[in-house]
C-alpha cells in the first residue's frame, strides 16, 4: 500500500490518465476492428479491462465546475437511452467523449488507423492463405447475375468491405497532407479489388466520394466556398427525414431513389406508418412487434429509437462541432465528416464512436484542445 502511495505522490497523475484513455480507446477500436461484439465471450473481457481504464481516466483527470455539470447532463442522458432503447451504443460514445480531456484527436487518429490497418491486413491476408474461413458467398449483382463474395472472416462481405473502407479512410486522413495522384491511384485500387470480392456497391462509391471532396478542398482556396462542407450532415438529415415521411412507390423520383438504396427509403417510410415519430426514447420491442427490416440510417436510426427530442440535441451538437472546425479551418476532418455523412444516408454504423472516430470531434464543445488550433477566429 506504501508502494502504492508512493508511486501516485511521484508520478504525473495528469500522464496516468491520458495514458489509459488511450488504452481504453485502443481497446475498444481492436475489438471493433476483428468484428467482435458483446455476443463474444473475448469481447467481454476485453470491454471489462477497457472500463477499467476508463475508469481510471475519470478518477485521474481533475475537471471544472462547468465541465463537471455537462458531464453529469451528458452521462445522464447516455444512460436514459441505453437503459430504454436497450442499446449500448450511445452511452459508450459519451463515455468516450467526456474522457476525452487532455487527449489529442491527432492520438486517437494515430492509434486507430494503425489498429485498423493491421486488423484488416491480418484478417483479408489471413483468409486468402487459409488461415481463416475466407467466408464464400453468392450474391445476385445489379444484372440479377450470381456472383462469388467472401467475408475475410468477419461474417459479411459488406463488414469486409466496410474494415477495408474504415482503415482506407483513416490511411487518408493520416497522411491527408501528402495525398496526390499516386495516393488516389493506389488507395482506389485497393477498393476496387475488394469491392470485386464483397461486391459492396455502397462502400465503394462512398470511397470515391471521400476523394472527390478531398480534390475539392485541394483545389478550392475560398474558404467561403468551403463552407459547403459544413452542409453535409443537414443534407443527409434533411434527406433522409424527407424520403421518410413522403415516399411513396407511384412517385418515379421517389421509387428510384428507394431502388438505388436497395430498398432503405421504403422500410423507413413503412416503420414511420406504423409506429410514426416520438419525442422520447422507445424500446426496440415496440418495433420488432411489427419487423420490417434493419433501418440502415444513421439518421432515422436515432429518430426513431431515441426520439426527436435527442435527435434534435445530437444534430445540433453536430453541426455546432463543424461549424467550430470550419472557423479552424480544419477542413480535412469536414471532408471525412462529410464523407461518413453520405456513409450515414446509407447504414447505421456511423453513430457509433469506434466505428466513426470522427464523431469523437464534438468533444472540442466541451474540451476544444483535443484539436490542435490552426487558425481559429
Amino acid at each position: 500500500m506504501n508502494t502504492v502511495r508512493t508511486f501516485l505522490k511521484n508520478a504525473d497523475v495528469k500522464k496516468i490518465g491520458v495514458v489509459s484513455f488511450y488504452a481504453y480507446f485502443a481497446i475498444n477500436i481492436l475489438m471493433k476492428a476483428f468484428s467482435y461484439d458483446h455476443g463474444d465471450n473475448i469481447y467481454k473481457w476485453f470491454f471489462y479491462t477497457a472500463i477499467l481504464f476508463w475508469g481510471i481516466k475519470m478518477a485521474f483527470t481533475t475537471y471544472t465546475m462547468r465541465e463537471v455539470f455537462w458531464i453529469a447532463v451528458m452521462m445522464g442522458i447516455g444512460v436514459m437511452l441505453s437503459v430504454i432503447t436497450r442499446q449500448n451504443m450511445w452511452l459508450l460514445s459519451i463515455m468516450t467523449v467526456v474522457a476525452m480531456k487532455n487527449c489529442r484527436f491527432s492520438v486517437i487518429a494515430q492509434i486507430a488507423v494503425w489498429i485498423r490497418c493491421v486488423a484488416a491486413v491480418i484478417l483479408s491476408g489471413g483468409s486468402l492463405i487459409g488461415i481463416f474461413d475466407i467466408g464464400e458467398k453468392t450474391k445476385l449483382d445489379s444484372g440479377y447475375v450470381e456472383q462469388h463474395v467472401y467475408g475475410f472472416a468477419m461474417g459479411e462481405p459488406n463488414t469486409a468491405f466496410l474494415t477495408v473502407f474504415l482503415a482506407l479512410l483513416l490511411v487518408l486522413y493520416y497522411n491527408y497532407e501528402k495525398l496526390n495522384v499516386l495516393w488516389c491511384g493506389v488507395t482506389s485500387l485497393i477498393a476496387l479489388v475488394f469491392y470485386k470480392m464483397t461486391f459492396c456497391r455502397t462502400g465503394v462509391l462512398v470511397f470515391f466520394f471521400c476523394w472527390v471532396l478531398i480534390l475539392f478542398d485541394k483545389v478550392v482556396k475560398s474558404k467561403k466556398i468551403k463552407s459547403v462542407l459544413v452542409c453535409s450532415v443537414p443534407v443527409g438529415a434533411a434527406f433522409s427525414l424527407f424520403t421518410t415521411l413522403f415516399y411513396n412507390g407511384k412517385h418515379a423520383l421517389l421509387y428510384k431513389i428507394n431502388h438505388l438504396v436497395s430498398g432503405r427509403v421504403y422500410i423507413m417510410n413503412t416503420y414511420y406508418k406504423d409506429q410514426g415519430l416520438s419525442l422520447f426514447p422507445r424500446t426496440q420491442e415496440i418495433f420488432y412487434t411489427s419487423y420490417h427490416g434493419l433501418v440502415d440510417n444513421s439518421y432515422m436510426h436515432v429518430t426513431f429509437y431515441a426520439g426527436i427530442l435527442v435527435a434534435v440535441l445530437f444534430f445540433v451538437i453536430i453541426l455546432k462541432t463543424m461549424l467550430r472546425l470550419y472557423r479552424m479551418e480544419c477542413y480535412k476532418e469536414l471532408v471525412m465528416i462529410g464523407t461518413l455523412a453520405l456513409y450515414g444516408v446509407l447504414e447505421q454504423f456511423v453513430l457509433n464512436g469506434f466505428m466513426n472516430i470522427f464523431l469523437l470531434l464534438c468533444g472540442i464543445l466541451l474540451y476544444p484542445g483535443i484539436v490542435e488550433e490552426k487558425h481559429e477566429k
